[in-house]
Order: C-alpha cells, then structure tokens, then sequence
C-alpha cells in the first residue's frame, strides 16, 4: 500500500485520544493521569462521558490540563457509539484510544509516532500490553499479528485480529475518514474496526509493553452476549468468508451452535510475566 495522506484539519493537534467511560470514577484518575504523563505532549485528551451515574464528572473536572476536554452523552449508549462521538470531536492527525481502567506506560505515543512518520506506508501501529490479572498476577499479553487484506489468522484459526484492543494502538486519522466503530455489534467491535481498516492498510507489530491492562470484568463473563456477536460477525463478513475462508465459517457456525469457548485462543496470547 502507499502512504496514506495527512489530514490536515484547523487547530490541528498530533494526536487525538478518545477514551470513553461509564461509571468508572472510581478508576478513571488513574487512566487519565497516564495520558497527561506522556513523553510526547502534543495531544487532545477527549474524555467521552457515557451517561454515567456517579461522580465521572467530578473527577475529570479535576484536572486543570487544557488538554482535557470533556464531552458528555445524555443516555448511555455503549461503547462503539461514545467511541464515535469522540471521533466526531477529534482534531488530531493522528488517533489513539484509552480505556478508563487501564494505564500507558509514559513513551507509548513517542514510540508509536515515531514509528508511523518513520513509515510512511503504515496507517496504524500497535503494541503488545501487560495484563493484571484479578488476583493481581502480571501477564505478558503478546498482539496478534495482523495482514493486509487477510480475514483469518492460519495459526489460530480464527480473526485475524481478535485480541487487540483499542489501547495500544495508534492509527493516522487519514485512514478513519469514512470508518466508524459498528453500534450495532454487542461485542467485538475493536475486531471489527481492525479487521475493515486492514483489508486496506498496513499495521505495524510494535512488539514491547506500552500499555498495562486490568481485569475489571471477565473476557468471557457474558456468554449470550459473546455467542450473539460471534453470529453477527459471521453475517457481516459471510460473503467475503465464502470466497477466502470457507472452512473458517463451517468451523465457526458449529462452535457457535455448540457453544465453545474462545479461551483456548486467550491462552495462546497470554504469557507469565
């Protein structure tokens, strides 16, 4: 692929982190004060309040850093939409997004800008993360590897791009210009986004930790909602399956029916630390 174009917008800042909450005062000083303590400075931190009920903001009001804006949706309307509605906001040329219970580690976008203007036919960098468990064990969580114009990972299986998170990616904003997170997927809408923007751009494996994950919630915790998102995938991209991966959709038509979990993929990303 060729380098994709630059944005270039007014007032333009580098980067523009979208991190949307919902209920998560508790935890979200900690998120936010992992962006603001970032080597590489030149960024908007746009807070996305997801209708929450408690003291979300409180908490962001808090913090004097100009860099902070705050935007709130009246109703809570899930996490692909309020990811949006910080798009819609965003100014940067670059885009990045956080999670309001988890941490950066203080060079993550240094590293990653660094990597894209190096590259200019990448339009999206990533990372792998450490990952603490509820009991407070320490885990390596390896990213998956993802390629231009595939849907299926050969090693696992199954998507490509199942297991990478929103977190340790930055992505040129060039390449989001008429993509947006699917609000009508009730899971997986990070898998979603990657597996689109990757039947057109490259991504690059930064392969370290620049982001620390914490369990708040079980990856498997709702298993209906897991099962009815797995069968919204395979309708989305069933056509496109049938001509690359047909096996793929048998296999996955039948582990759907029988109900099998997804924890043996987990595992093949989850190392000791």
């Amino acid at each position: 692929m060729g380098a994709v174009d630059k944005v270039v917008v007014r007032g333009e800042v580098s980067v523009s982190v979208i991190l949307p909450t919902y209920n998560r005062a508790a935890l979200l000083s900690r998120s936010i004060r992992s962006v603001l303590g970032q080597t590489d400075g030149d960024f908007e931190l746009i807070v996305v309040d997801d209708g929450s009920q408690d003291d979300t903001a409180t908490v962001v009001g808090e913090f004097s850093d100009e860099r902070v804006r705050y935007i709130r949706l009246p109703r809570n309307r899930g996490l692909p939409a309020a990811r949006n509605a910080g798009l819609a906001q965003a100014r940067g040329a670059y885009l990045a997004f956080q999670d309001s219970d988890d941490e950066w580690h203080r060079e993550k976008l240094e590293r990653q800008r660094c990597e894209l203007e190096a590259h200019p036919e990448v339009a999206v960098v990533y990372s792998d993360m450490y990952r603490v468990g509820f009991d407070g064990r320490l885990m390596y969580f390896r990213s998956p590897t993802i390629v231009c114009g595939r849907l299926i990972n050969p090693q696992t299986s199954f998507w490509q791009s199942y297991m990478l998170a929103m977190q340790p990616v930055l992505m040129r904003r060039a390449c989001m210009q008429e993509v947006l997170f699917d609000e009508q997927l009730v899971m997986f809408e990070d898998l979603d986004l990657h597996l689109r923007l990757a039947q057109h751009h490259e991504f690059f494996h930064l392969k370290e930790p620049l982001v620390t994950y914490y369990e708040t919630h079980g990856i498997t915790a709702d298993c209906r909602k897991e099962l009815k998102a797995r069968r919204q995938l395979m309708r989305k991209y069933g056509r496109a399956l049938l001509t690359s991966d047909p096996v793929f959709l048998i296999k996955e038509t039948v582990d759907v029916l029988l109900k099998h979990s997804l924890m043996p993929i987990v595992n093949q990303h989850v190392t000791p630390s």
